[in-house]
């Protein structure tokens, strides 16, 4: 349970880096360097996707398995609504 735990923070991590991406595209003159760009568009626009699907995935999972979970309500729930945003924007607007 603690590797899901893990997984949800990360995943967490990589939905604001997702969301920070998404903002900075309507902001054209930000001044940052190189090395911090490339590492939000990789984990925002990039791996975020995917690593938002597979804890949603393992909350299904935990949740059908009927096992107790040490994932805060909160954390499960934002997750969902960024992964649902992702699809939004990913799939439909782009």
């Amino acid at each position: 349970m603690k590797g899901l735990l893990f997984l949800a923070r990360v995943a967490l991590i990589c939905n604001v880096l997702f969301a920070a991406c998404v903002i900075f595209r309507f902001i054209p003159d930000i001044r940052m360097p190189q090395a911090v760009i490339g590492t939000m568009v990789v984990l925002g626009l990039v791996l975020s996707p995917f690593i938002n699907l597979a804890a949603n995935i393992s909350y299904l999972i935990t949740r059908l398995r009927k096992k107790t979970s040490l994932i805060p309500a909160w954390l499960v729930v934002t997750n969902f609504l960024f992964l649902l945003a992702q699809i939004l924007i990913d799939l439909i607007l782009v």
